[in-house]
């Protein structure tokens, strides 16, 4: 692939992240279960995606040291994490598959996963532009905003059934 359709594609996949996280944002305020589902999966996708490639190439996320904003983030990549990255990276897939498995959820469950949505955007923050830099931003809002008015509904609700058998609409 030759440099100007990597920089071209980048700057595509930079600006649809960017996007996608101000729709998410906007969606967190108007149809939070929207949000919530929107979370969940790309959440489970980011998981997947992470704990496959920790198995299969680990040292790509050493390529992130070139965007770190803070010379520690650059320093930690390079050196310590370098040398365990494969264990790193998985925790973190759990992290990201937990938080997709609260969404759905209600009461503490889900508080706990806003909050885990919350420090790990914030903590992705300083890769800059390795972590599509403002979007985390707006992912963090989002969660924030989700916390702060959940939508006191499970995503996926069994239909009650009553003992004649027929089924009851959720309220």
């Amino acid at each position: 692939m030759n440099a100007f359709f990597s920089s071209y594609l980048t700057l595509i996949l930079y600006a649809v992240s960017n996007i996608a996280a101000i729709l998410l944002l906007i969606a967190c305020y108007k149809r939070p279960l929207i949000a919530r589902f929107c979370f969940a999966l790309l959440f489970a996708w980011a998981s997947w995606f992470n704990a496959t490639t920790a198995l299969a190439t680990p040292w790509v996320y050493t390529d992130f040291a070139d965007y770190a904003v803070l010379d520690v983030y650059r320093w930690f990549i390079l050196g310590p994490f370098g040398k365990v990255a494969t264990p790193l990276i998985l925790t973190i897939a759990a992290g990201q598959l937990f938080i997709s498995v609260s969404m759905p959820s209600t009461g503490r469950l889900f508080k706990m996963g806003c909050v885990a949505g919350i420090l790990f955007s914030i903590g992705i923050l300083p890769l800059g532009i390795g972590a599509a830099f403002p979007a985390m931003v707006f992912i963090a809002m989002g969660f924030y905003q989700l916390w702060r008015h959940p939508a006191d509904r499970q995503l996926l609700k069994r239909p009650v059934i009553q003992s004649s058998g027929r089924r009851l609409q959720p309220h």
